[in-house]
């Protein structure tokens, strides 16, 4: 079945046994068959000049805030891959205006904290005495300066992508606002409530999309739970969580079919299989470079928890992650998936022991009597192995899984859980 998330008329033809080379599909007015590589056609429009519109056929995928946040360095695996499908000219990256606001002014949780530092410091100002005011100017000027330079590198960062990626912004349609309006008031999805001021832009958001796919089907990615709900109304638009759930998913899977672009080629995966073997066999020499990504993406964050002594009517504490200390164990059972263009995603879980600072739960002391701070946490999420494409295509027997993995860029871009071990009293 023809996938609709396509920009253009692009059909492919073939039958229960791959590819189809008897009778061809009829043409419309204005269509001829173009042929691909193994005896694929497609049925493509023709322009004036009767050249086939193929570079037009693209599968489209909108991306939200929320999303693009979540991978401020837009560089884990899945991005990585959805980058090569739009540099490769089969993917159209949609990106609403009010997105590339709000990632390139705060493209992370670090710097909406600097930002209400900003306005903390001087509210402080003037709650002190004048002896005071400038030790605060001071720090508030320092504090100024690395929100600008941060600020700045969001910008660049950003602008670097959408270069590479062509990704294209999308500026509100006219009636965008007063659509916008309807729901503040409704306090309709993306509105937690009505007349909830704070969800304006994601309702500005919400709306340039399902304008988007009111003209095309497309592909949406929200993980903003309100932003996913208001787009999921609209039977155009097929929305995920997240960049590697689009990739691994059928639906995009039969979108790229629909074009020509098969993710697994038969040398593709005898390749992909030789190198994620060989990195389960060599895992250790990536150890270091792993607990590294580890302690970036989990320091900092606040965890929940429940002391068994206390009433059940109690809020539970939260505990602020400091540092990690120490990854105690890793295992996987070798489930993979292959994001395509040369990303691959291995599965994993870890033990962890980490430090916190629990303001609620007092101190707790170790078996010696010593204070101890330290916490066991459980996490799991997937390894990204991302290889050039080229590599992966060639002859399985010209390259061991070594020789792949040596060249293979090796991180952890995201954590899919973070569980939170519970200790004795």
């Amino acid at each position: 079945m023809r996938s609709p998330h396509l920009e253009g008329r692009c059909h492919t033809h073939r039958d229960g046994h791959g590819i189809h080379s008897g009778h061809l599909p009829p043409l419309r007015r204005g269509e001829r068959h173009h042929r691909l590589f193994g005896g694929l056609f497609l049925r493509l429009p023709v322009c004036r000049e009767g050249v086939a519109l193929y570079a037009m056929c693209k599968v489209k995928v909108a991306i939200d805030t929320s999303t693009l946040r979540s991978d401020a360095r837009l560089s884990s695996g899945p991005m990585e891959a959805l980058a090569r499908f739009a540099e490769k000219g089969h993917v159209e990256i949609l990106i609403p205006y009010v997105v590339a606001k709000e990632f390139t002014t705060k493209p992370s949780s670090k710097l909406e904290s600097l930002a209400e530092l900003r306005v903390t410091l001087k509210n402080l100002k003037q709650n002190v005495p004048s002896d005071l005011h400038a030790v605060v100017s001071e720090f508030e000027t320092r504090i100024a300066g690395e929100f600008d330079a941060l600020e700045a590198a969001a910008k660049q960062r950003f602008n670097e992508w959408q270069a590479r990626t062509e990704a294209i912004i999308v500026q509100p349609a006219a009636d965008c606002a007063a659509k916008v309006m309807e729901e503040y008031f409704a306090g309709a999805p993306p509105f937690g409530s009505v007349k909830a001021r704070t969800d304006i832009p994601d309702a500005f958001i919400v709306e340039a999309i399902l304008d988007l796919g009111s003209k095309d089907p497309l592909f949406a990615v929200a993980e903003d739970g309100r932003v996913a709900e208001a787009l999921k109304k609209a039977p155009e638009i097929t929305v995920f969580k997240s960049i590697r759930k689009l990739l691994g998913s059928d639906e995009f899977a039969e979108a790229l079919a629909d074009i020509g672009v098969h993710i697994e080629a038969e040398y593709e995966q005898a390749n992909l299989e030789k190198v994620v073997t060989e990195f389960l066999r060599d895992r250790v020499r990536f150890n270091r470079a792993m607990e590294d990504d580890i302690c970036r993406l989990l320091t900092g964050k606040t965890l929940t928890y429940r002391n068994p002594h206390y009433d059940d009517k109690d809020s539970p504490d939260e505990l602020y992650v400091d540092s990690v200390e120490e990854v105690s164990e890793w295992t996987s059972d070798g489930t993979s998936h292959n994001l395509g263009e040369g990303v691959i995603l291995v599965e994993f879980e870890a033990e962890l022991q980490i430090s916190v600072d629990d303001p609620m739960g007092g101190t707790y002391y170790d078996e010696e009597g010593h204070p101890d701070s330290s916490r066991e946490v459980k996490v799991s999420g997937a390894v990204s192995l991302k290889l050039a494409p080229a590599d992966l295509m060639q002859h399985p027997m010209n390259s061991s899984g070594a020789q792949l993995l040596a060249a293979a860029t090796v991180s952890i871009d995201e954590l899919d859980d973070i569980s939170l071990v519970p200790r004795s009293y």
